[in-house]
């Protein structure tokens, strides 16, 4: 017997991701990236289930022309849309007592409203679409929640429990890392396809001190570079070293050791000339290097970056640093930059920054289906 996939969409969601606003929250606009995002994961999902989808924008529209069979929610709901639309299709979902598995497309805002009202009756997932993500019922890339679902239909995922978490925007955007752990949601995983939840590692602070003094010695040396400073306290101990005080949130850019824009948007970068260096350093547990708390580093920049329409790629321009108590949290890093074309020229083996003149090399994942 075929198995009923319940999905909707929240559309606003990672619509504060390229403009640097560390979430969606209160936002009133829709996410240009969505239906792509949404495509995406069509194209991997699997084609013989049924489907009850949300109205219009909330997973209607997307599934117009599809090979898929599906039905509409027969429910009303808002322009723009807002949580009491999503907690208003859940209801629908779990009331019409069809659905195997609830699918949403968000971020961890929408992951809290999902659980507060399916609890434990049924097990939700997320396709990847917010600026939050910290939550362990998202898959690394839409492609993957698609996957994963074909696995699910056809009886070979295990069912688990994994952490529903959020952060104060508010305090967020401050530099306070105020997370909450709202419950624990039953999910599905096959091989790697679920990502862990985020976890915030105590970093040591002579290692930060060693891996911040070879990058000044090494890195910074030049007058002629410009250098995208991602977020986390590790890349801002360099510039703290330097005498440049930053929220460790946001994605600086300096030349020269001096600080040229604080708290930069993509569009910022995408102005950038020049040569470029990019600072990034992975998030604890995730392994994400591109596409988890730093989405104003958008594919664009990346492509000018890596001189792809120069025919290269230019992966050493990419400089990353991490503490090995970070580094131990994960095997492989994780990206997703919005572009599946440049995903895959990402891909590889990176060198990481760990002390002074100390390395570790790690690929990225290897998403298997």
């Amino acid at each position: 017997m075929s198995k009923t996939i319940c999905l909707l969409v929240n559309p606003v969601a990672g619509s504060g991701g390229r403009i640097g606003n560390k979430g969606s929250d209160n936002l009133q606009i829709y996410n240009t990236e969505t239906p792509s995002r949404i495509l995406r994961f069509l194209n991997t999902a699997p084609k013989n289930a049924n489907y009850i989808v949300a109205p219009r924008e909330m997973g209607e529209n997307y599934f117009k022309g599809s090979e898929v069979k599906y039905e509409v929610a027969k429910i009303n709901i808002n322009t723009p849309t807002s949580r009491e639309d999503t907690i208003k299709a859940v209801t629908y979902f779990i009331e019409s007592k069809q659905c195997d598995i609830i699918v949403f497309a968000g971020g961890d805002g929408t992951a809290r409203d999902v659980f507060s009202v399916v609890k434990d009756k049924l097990p939700i997932l997320g396709i990847p679409t917010g600026v939050k993500m910290h939550s362990g019922v998202f898959t690394t890339n839409p492609e993957s929640a698609g996957v994963l679902l074909r696995h699910f239909v056809e009886d070979k995922t295990e069912e688990i429990l994994t952490e529903i978490l959020d952060i104060d925007e508010q305090a967020y955007r401050q530099g306070k890392y105020v997370v909450k752990l709202y419950g624990y949601a039953k999910t599905v995983n096959y091989s790697n396809l679920l990502t862990p939840n985020k976890e915030e590692v105590i970093n040591d602070k002579e290692e930060l001190d060693e891996i911040a003094q070879y990058v000044i010695d090494t890195y910074l040396t030049s007058s002629n570079e410009v250098f995208v400073v991602g977020p986390g306290s590790t890349t801002k101990t360099i510039l703290k070293k330097i005498g440049i005080e930053s929220n460790f949130l946001c994605t600086d850019v300096i030349k020269n050791r001096q600080l040229l824009k604080s708290c930069v948007k993509y569009e910022e970068l995408l102005g950038l000339t020049g040569e470029l260096k990019l600072i990034l350093t992975p998030i604890g547990k995730q392994g994400f290097l591109i596409g988890r708390g730093n989405q104003e580093i958008g594919p664009e920049f990346l492509r000018k970056l890596l001189k792809v329409s120069q025919g290269a790629n230019r992966k050493d321009n990419i400089i990353i640093v991490s503490t090995r108590s970070k580094l131990n949290t994960f095997n492989c890093l994780r990206i997703d930059t919005g572009d599946p074309e440049l995903d895959v020229l990402m891909r590889g083996v990176y060198k990481i920054i760990v002390g002074y003149g100390e390395f570790v090399a790690m690929k990225t994942c290897d998403i298997t289906d």
